[in-house]
């Protein structure tokens, strides 16, 4: 642009009152300006400036630089620049000599901004310095508070710079100086506007001061007592300090340096102190020592973090928008206090937490991709819940949490690796539920890309790799293949190297070590042939390595490290000729491991019952014994109450891989009461609590009513139906309630969109059937609680002892068999001896009960009447069934009368009313499957069966039995004039056979009982049944049944409209019934998976209140179900005088009178039926 041209525009923009002046000035020049070829010589040029310039007033000079530094910026020439600076010395001076202070001021504040201008083109310092004394020079003049508050902002500023530059200490103490000056005179007015520039200049100065500790501690102390300035207020000074907390926070997390994390914590501690209404300060606060006890396992941080989240919330309004965000931080607080404390109540809060900062109706103002981090922190809490409860719903939640995380959080945002990494946890953990060995390959993938997106000195990456680790260490090939376990050790090797001696992860890393070295021992040993100790050696010491630098804080992780440690000993003890030092030190170990608690209970107690087997093994019977009792102590802990019913059988599995040992060896010791004790304390848990929650604990009426309460408020919640979850639930609800809005209509909710309202009453859906969950591991936790109230106190599930078992023996012998690899034995307890009585069965085993089992079951199976309905012929059985009853009699049964008397079996009889003998057994294990009454020889003419000598019953336990007579003598007695029976027939169930016989059943059993309440056909609804049930004393079902062995809680009898499941009779404890018969196929047969349990129909009506049931062990036909009902009925009727109490003689009766109709040998339609009760 010619320069002609450039000067009319400079001077197009110049005040009209100066336009004149300006041009009569250029119109004197000794050349014309707008001759762009004209020639200039340059002296009479700077002589002619010269003249000018003496003649310009200060004012002139001020203007004139405007067009020199406008100059400047558009052409980028330094002479310019330095013109204008010039010129503004110039004005200075004259200003200066003027007394024109404001002029003064103005061209100043001028000057400084061309020095900064010209050091940002050359980098003089001298230009900066220049400044600086300008900026300075100029603060002194103003007396306008914004000016001088704006001037100390610009002066710190550049002095942080200088600092920069020249690292000069000074500079930085001058800087913070000018900062907290200019903060302390900026109007109130100009806060909200400015205070946060000089918030957070001040927190970076003193970031960056931290190298120079004398100046940092000088500043903060000044901060924290209000004494650098006077009017420099204490919430001006806790921002401040807020501030440098957050900075020196996200410092640490950036670089992991640990003094950075202790000077934020102290410095944020300062800060709340000085305000304690600041929210974002609290919660940053809380943030911080959560993360310092992560770090250093101190306790005490971790309870404060926890309070300080809780006051946090209270500061704030329920619609503030910072209040999603503290939710969010309280969740990860009571996630981690769950870790350290294991109360199931933080876990359940944490989940609740973060359900409310994800849906927190000021969440909806962040864009999509923002509320990941609110997705991932919900979906790690149901993990973790997950892990310690095994609700399969709360990992299909998190799964579906952290899934939202990945596909909404923008790439490459900071937190992508962390959302990563807690994805391929989760689908870790749900590969070890499903099996599905893809989910395993895209849980690897996904946390290797994890780790690649994690910097090598991130304070996170040893963490991802130990997870890596450990995922590799579940693939299939991990025990076949060398190559995948060389992988997992080096992962974990680069884990350990980068932590540090005292860092709370290293014991995992080590865990996860020794876990690799051992299987890679063993993988050299099996598979490849190769015997070398060097692997093991190592697992062993970097297991004991584990123990040792388990931080303070994580003690529940060390039952896990102490039994992986023990399990290396052994390895090397049984293959070093057994080194007794290794052993030993196994035993030391694993002893330690099961006095520690764990979360989940499951590690102890697998320490204890390792520690119990080993102690036996090593110091003898009595030590063993000793050992055992700690064991016994700790299964209400594993059974807990607070977990669902599924859940606690799940669990029984585990007292089941000792139960049969334990009593054994009490045997051995000769304490057959002891053995007694524990078999029953082992068995049939689950009912055992059920039963104990009815009854009363305490003499004390306040105490007595609060427990009463809480158990009644348990049983209610345990009632509720199981709501079956998949992974996809939440998406279905979601989407069937998005149809179900009206589109055309605005959702209820303002600034949500329709798909976010669907979303958020699916959820709503989820959550209120989790409540019911959490509201029952709560009560279980306050029944604990007030349990230490009791006086002598109280545990669920404490065990009866032996005089209280014995009372059971009342009406007959009870006959307990316990079953064990290394030997079988009865223990029967009678009425007429104060001691039990061991009946050793020296012909028998636990594999022989097992190869009778199997035979027996396949038997079954082959002709159909394990999974036939009811009315169905029988089939004709086969020899091996024969046998089978022949060894049950020649082993078992034989044995224990002859160890009654010195009497023949044959004369044992019931001496006081000259009836036969009442035996009620208790079998275990494999012998549950085995029908004990039917036992004897059939093959020969005159063989000896047991029907000949006694009548026998079953009971699931000893406890069920005495609950069972307690019930008995509480309820009124019935005469046989007045028995309230209720009958449902179902000839046409919906869905099921046609069972056209069930009709005549009951019309046989209204002949003998007119006025028994009769629900036929459609009016055998559920509602009806339970409703008829609490207004009668006997209950007849004549239907089909249907056994559930993956949910044996679902297990029911089919009715017209919904099935009545044994849950639904469980949970209804009634207080008049007495015999409920159960004309339905299978109401009696074992579940496979937890046969001491005696998950059956049958079992739930005597637990949920009858003393007696009649049921059957398979299906049976139609008209030996009329046949034997008819019988039972009239005996009751005719011989029993209506006493329930006589029911076993009854059906007894009614199988002999089948027996002589369809002969002995036709057993698969006369042994299903069997009794339980008293």
């Amino acid at each position: 642009m010619p320069n002609s041209v450039r000067l009319a525009l400079m001077l197009s923009t110049l005040p009209s009152d100066m336009f004149d002046q300006v041009l009569a000035q250029m119109a004197v020049l000794p050349w014309d300006i707008w001759d762009d070829d004209a020639t200039v010589d340059e002296q009479l040029v700077v002589q002619s400036m010269n003249e000018r310039l003496s003649k310009m007033s200060p004012q002139d000079m001020v203007e004139t630089s405007a067009l020199a530094i406008r100059e400047f910026k558009a052409r980028g020439n330094l002479n310019d620049l330095n013109q204008g600076i010039g010129l503004l010395r110039n004005a200075i001076d004259g200003f200066t000599k003027s007394g024109d202070t404001k002029g003064l001021f103005d061209a100043l504040r001028r000057l400084t901004g061309c020095l900064t201008l010209s050091f940002e083109r050359t980098g003089d310092a001298n230009d900066l310095s220049g400044a600086i004394q300008s900026m300075q020079k100029a603060v002194e003049l103003s007396l306008d508070d914004s000016e001088r508050a704006q001037a100390f902002y610009t002066i710190g500023q550049m002095l942080s710079q200088r600092f920069t530059l020249l690292k000069g200490q000074d500079d930085l103490i001058h800087s913070l100086e000018s900062f907290i000056k200019g903060l302390s005179i900026l109007p109130d007015d100009e806060m909200e506007r400015h205070g946060l520039l000089f918030f957070q200049d001040i927190a970076n100065s003193m970031k960056t001061s931290i190298q120079y500790m004398p100046v940092f501690n000088k500043f903060k102390d000044m901060f924290v007592k209000g004494t650098t300035s006077p009017s420099l207020s204490s919430f001006m000074r806790s921002r401040i300090l807020t501030r440098l907390g957050s900075e020196l926070f996200d410092q640490f997390e950036t670089h992991g340096r640990m003094e950075d994390l202790e000077e934020a914590l102290s410095t944020l501690k300062s800060s709340v102190e000085l305000d304690s209404t600041d929210a974002e300060a609290m919660s940053i606060y809380g943030v911080c020592q959560l993360v310092h006890f992560e770090q250093r396992g101190d306790s005490d941080n971790l309870a404060a973090a926890v309070a300080t989240q809780r006051k946090c919330v209270e500061l704030l309004d329920p619609d503030s928008e910072q209040l999603p965000g503290v939710l969010n931080n309280l969740g990860n607080a009571l996630q981690v206090q769950f870790e350290h404390l294991g109360k199931v109540a933080d876990l359940d809060e944490a989940v609740n937490v973060h359900q409310r900062a994800l849906y927190h109706l000021k969440v909806n103002t962040l864009k999509k991709e923002a509320k990941f981090t609110f997705h991932r922190s919900l979906g790690v809490a149901y993990h973790r819940r997950f892990e310690h409860l095994e609700d399969i719903q709360d990992l299909d939640s998190a799964v579906n949490q952290l899934e939202m995380a990945v596909s909404t959080a923008p790439d490459g945002h900071p937190s992508e690796a962390q959302i990563l990494a807690a994805y391929g946890n989760v689908l870790c953990q749900y590969f070890n539920v499903s099996g599905q060995t893809s989910l395993l390959q895209k849980s690897i993938e996904v946390q290797r890309q994890a780790v690649l997106l994690t910097a090598l000195d991130h304070p996170a990456r040893p963490l991802r790799l130990v997870n890596l680790s450990g995922t590799i260490q579940d693939l299939p090939s991990f025990g076949t293949e060398i190559q995948p376990i060389d992988e997992a050790i080096v992962i974990v090797e680069e884990a350990i190297s980068l932590l540090g001696d005292y860092s709370p992860l290293r014991a995992l890393a080590m865990f996860r070590l020794s876990s690799a070295l051992t299987r890679r021992y063993e993988v050299n040993k099996t598979e490849l042939g190769e015997i070398s100790l060097k692997d093991l050696d190592r697992a062993i010491e970097t297991g004991r390595c584990a123990i040792q630098t388990l931080p303070r804080g994580h003690e529940l992780d060390l039952p896990k490290l102490c039994f992986g440690l023990a399990t290396c000993l052994l390895f090397r003890y049984h293959s070093l000729n057994k080194v007794e030092s290794d052993r030993n030190e196994a035993l030391s170990i694993l002893e330690k491991g099961s006095k520690c608690p764990s979360k989940p209970v499951a590690h102890q107690f697998i320490c204890a019952i390792k520690s119990a087997q080993l102690c036996a093994e090593v110091h003898g019977v009595q030590a063993g014994i000793m050992a055992f009792k700690a064991v016994f102590k700790l299964i209400p802990d594993v059974v807990w109450i607070g977990n669902s019913l599924d859940r606690r059988y799940r669990d029984t599995e585990l007292i089941r891989s000792f139960l049969s040992e334990a009593v054994a060896l009490a045997i051995k010791a000769n304490d057959i009461r002891l053995a007694l004790e524990w078999s029953e304390e082992g068995r049939c848990i689950v009912w055992g609590q059920i039963l104990q929650l009815r009854q009363p604990v305490s003499s004390d009426e306040v105490l007595a009513k609060e427990f009463s309460q809480v158990t009644s408020k348990l049983q209610s919640l345990e009632s509720k139906p199981v709501m079956k979850s998949n992974i996809n639930m939440v998406t279905q609800l979601m989407a069937a309630v998005a149809q179900a809005v009206n589109r055309d209509q605005p959702v209820p909710i303002p600034g949500i969109s329709q798909e976010e309202f669907a979303h958020r009453l699916a959820a709503f859906a989820v959550g209120v059937h989790d409540h019911g969950k959490q509201e029952q591991r709560r009560l279980a936790e306050k029944l604990a609680e007030q349990a230490q109230s009791v006086p002598g106190g109280y545990k669920f599930q404490h065990s009866k002892d032996f005089s209280t078992l014995l009372t059971a023996a009342q009406g007959g012998p009870i006959v307990f068999i316990n079953i064990c690899s290394e030997q079988c034995d009865a223990v029967a307890i009678t009425p007429w001896q104060m001691e039990p009585i061991l009946i050793p069965l020296k012909t028998f085993s636990e594999m022989k009960a097992v190869e009778m089992m199997t035979t027996f079951i396949s038997d079954l199976e082959e002709k159909k009447v394990r999974t036939k309905s009811r009315g169905v012929p029988q089939s004709t059985v086969t020899g091996r069934l024969w046998t089978i009853l022949a060894s049950l009699w020649t082993d078992v049964v034989h044995p224990v009368l002859t160890s009654f008397g010195d009497q023949p079996p044959l004369q044992l009889h019931n001496q006081s009313n000259g009836k036969p003998l009442h035996i009620t057994w208790c079998p275990s294990g494999a012998l549950t499957f085995l029908p004990l009454h039917a036992a004897g020889i059939y093959k020969s003419s005159g063989g000896k069966k047991l029907f000949d000598y006694a009548v026998s019953s079953y009971t699931p336990s000893i406890t069920a039995l005495l609950s069972s007579q307690e019930h008995h003598h509480d309820s009124p007695h019935q005469t046989s004039s007045a028995p309230r029976l209720l009958a449902i027939s179902q000839p046409n169930t919906p869905n099921a056979e046609e069972l056209p016989s069930t009709v005549k059943e009951v019309e046989i059993l209204q002949s003998i009982h007119p006025n028994l309440t009769w629900l036929n056909d459609t009016e055998g609804t559920k509602d009806a049944v339970l409703k008829g049930i609490e207004e009668h004393d006997w209950v007849h079902f004549a239907c089909h049944s249907e056994m559930d062995m993956e949910h044996p809680l679902k297990s029911a009898f089919l009715l017209q409209d919904k099935n009545l499941q044994l849950v639904d009779l469980l949970m209804k404890p009634l207080s008049h019934t007495q015999l409920a018969y159960l004309s339905a196929c299978r109401t009696a047969a074992s579940n496979g998976n937890i046969p001491d349990e005696a998950v059956h129909l049958a079992a739930g009506m005597l637990m949920a209140g009858f003393q007696d049931v009649v049921a059957t062990l398979w299906a049976i036909g139609d008209d030996d179900a009329t046949f034997v009902a008819e019988h039972f009925y009239r005996y009751l009727k005719e011989e029993g005088d209506g006493d329930s109490t006589q029911s076993s003689y009854a059906l007894h009766y009614a199988v002999g009178k089948m027996r002589e109709s369809i002969g002995e040998k036709n057993f698969l339609r006369w042994i299903p039926f069997i009794h339980l009760g008293i």
